[in-house]
């Protein structure tokens, strides 16, 4: 169960296998240079499973755990929607075409490596997946209006690992601590 804007919970609708298959598949097919556009698609936007905060949160909490945020976000929704065999099911499809064609590019990049021409559609296709995430990013904070110390939790990370540096395992526990309190401290006690 998912938390829905309006606080309560909402349950998933019904998802077939074939379709929790098919939208996965769909999901690492597209999703070259990042998966979590398509991902927010696919989801929110043209299967309606969740709505824009159900799938910021839940992407919140793939991110804070070990591994890709996409395949923890596959794994997790589906397990929620067919337990265990749903989570093989949506990591099998979202992994299957990426993994194939990864070996087939890995394959054809050893003999065009060091061509200038080749280096340079890299770093062009490296420059769009960044702005593809930036995209959503900045859709999700827009749709979802999460409140103040929400946006100065993420800048605090954003500064501390991307312009400090600072060691990711260290930021985000302090962060975590931070957050919690600042949560209990803005919510009414009853």
């Amino acid at each position: 169960m998912l938390a829905s804007d309006s606080g309560a919970a909402s349950e998933l609708p019904p998802i077939s296998r074939a379709t929790l298959f098919a939208s996965f598949l769909k999901m690492g097919l597209l999703g070259f240079g990042g998966v979590l556009p398509w991902a927010r698609r696919v989801m929110v936007d043209e299967r309606g499973w969740l709505s824009d905060r159900d799938f910021a949160e839940l992407i919140g909490l793939c991110q804070v755990l070990p591994g890709p945020n996409v395949v923890n976000l596959s794994i997790i929704f589906g397990a929620r929607t067919h337990g265990p065999l749903g989570a093989v099911i949506a990591i099998t499809a979202l992994l299957f075409m990426p993994v194939g064609l990864m070996l087939l590019i890995a394959t054809l990049y050893a003999s065009v490596a060091q061509d200038p021409l080749t280096r340079n559609a890299i770093a062009g296709a490296s420059a769009a997946a960044a702005g593809l995430i930036l995209g959503t990013a900045l859709r999700l904070v827009l749709q979802t209006r999460p409140p103040l110390r929400g946006l100065l939790t993420g800048a605090a990370a954003f500064i501390g690992v991307g312009v400090l540096q600072w060691p990711l395992l260290w930021v985000i526990p302090v962060l975590i601590i931070v957050a919690v309190a600042a949560e209990r401290h803005a919510t009414p006690r009853q």
